[in-house]
């Protein structure tokens, strides 16, 4: 390698890894800027359609009770709501606590055998009544007035999807630095997609889509990814809205979080594989380049990275200014490796979780990205808890 082809290959690394966590957001928030100032028709009649609150359960014994009372306390949830378990296969008494509840708006509905999260969400959403689906995760519990503030965008005819954001509960300073600086970054982000009316993504654990816009998923297709990118295609913009949250608690095992953003990565490059296409033909730019921004060139981080230290390290003998550059990487990488060791120690992180999430994330991307090529994509879950899965 050349000197001029390393300084081309280091200030090209540096700049994806600029743009992808810096630039990207800062074009985003000028560019919501200057939308808002556009005048805009808004609706003045409240919003107050019918819910149907849509839960793929696998083994949720230890939350689908508390769940289910969360959704059913809602403060004012507009029209008609109900509650729609669909128990994938589960093998404790997660369809025993569903089926005894006392109220008539709880309904089960069993998948046997078990086939996956999407076909479960399938399921439910056929049985489902209302005008709105909502998605959530078990173990994720609606703030008080969650699917009020859910449903009041769905005023505006043009809205055909709402996403909400999972916070997390009963964090220790682990989680707590992980989690507090990405969920505050991702909610600005999405604000910023939000004004220009896409989202790269659903949050998961609680987002609506208008009924009629729902067709059946592939087994391995992501919903909360999916969705924004089908309401784009039948002309409905996608908004964010932060009061619209629930609260769940956290994984702390990093295998675990690489292993899920392993297959999420997976499933979504299966995704902007398949659907980026039609993006295209249909001219929706601003979903093709949110989707490339936010999604895939986070996911494809690794590369960068690792073309970014090759070149400090061959350019640092001969400008203090690589030399810098690979000493601040190095730094970087060597606080990931003792945030590794510590939680291998069964210690805790503190403000190592930073530098590790960080290289674990980017390592389950060319995890991902591998499984992918391979053709593989997981349609059965293991629902749990996670900290960082929104990250991928």
């Amino acid at each position: 390698m050349t000197a001029m082809t390393a300084v081309g290959i280091f200030w090209l690394a540096a700049g994806v890894l600029a743009y992808t966590w810096i630039g990207y957001p800062a074009l985003l928030r000028a560019l919501a800027m200057l939308a808002d100032l556009a005048p805009r028709s808004r609706s003045k009649r409240a919003a107050r359609p019918s819910l149907s609150v849509i839960v793929a359960a696998y083994n949720e014994a230890a939350c689908i009770r508390a769940k289910i009372d969360s959704t059913l306390a809602q403060r004012d949830p507009g029209g008609r709501l109900e509650v729609i378990v669909v128990s994938d296969g589960s093998t404790d008494v997660t369809d025993a606590i569903v089926a005894s509840h006392p109220d008539p708006r709880v309904r089960l509905i069993r998948q046997e055998p078990r086939a996956g999260k999407s076909p479960a969400l399938n399921r439910g959403a056929v049985a489902a009544r209302g005008d709105l689906l909502v998605f959530t995760d078990a173990n994720a519990l609606f703030a008080p007035d969650a699917l009020a503030r859910l449903a009041a965008p769905f005023a505006d005819p043009r809205v055909g999807l709402v996403s909400g954001q999972g916070l997390y509960s009963g964090l220790d300073g682990d989680a707590r630095v992980v989690s507090g600086g990405y969920v505050r970054y991702e909610a600005a982000l999405k604000r910023g997609e939000s004004a220009l009316g896409f989202l790269a993504s659903a949050d998961g654990a609680i987002y609506a889509l208008r009924r009629r816009l729902y067709t059946d998923l592939a087994a391995a297709e992501v919903n909360d990814f999916l969705h924004p990118i089908q309401a784009a295609l039948a002309g409905f913009e996608s908004r964010f809205e932060p009061d619209a949250y629930t609260v769940e608690p956290p994984s702390h095992d990093g295998g675990q979080e690489f292993r899920r953003h392993t297959r999420i990565v997976a499933q979504g490059m299966h995704l902007l594989r398949r659907w980026l296409p039609p993006l295209v033909a249909a001219r929706r730019w601003r979903a093709v380049w949110m989707l490339l921004s936010h999604r895939a060139l986070r996911w494809l981080n690794a590369p960068a990275l690792a073309a970014l230290f090759a070149a400090s390290a061959w350019l640092a003998p001969q400008s203090i200014v690589y030399a810098a550059a690979l000493a601040g990487q190095a730094a970087f990488y060597a606080l990931a490796l003792a945030g590794w060791l510590a939680e291998r120690a069964g210690r805790g992180l503190g403000r190592l979780a930073i530098p590790y999430y960080f290289c674990l994330v980017s390592a389950a991307g060319v995890a991902g990205f591998a499984r992918f090529v391979r053709g593989r994509a997981e349609a059965v879950w293991a629902p749990t808890g996670a900290v960082a899965e929104r990250a991928a």
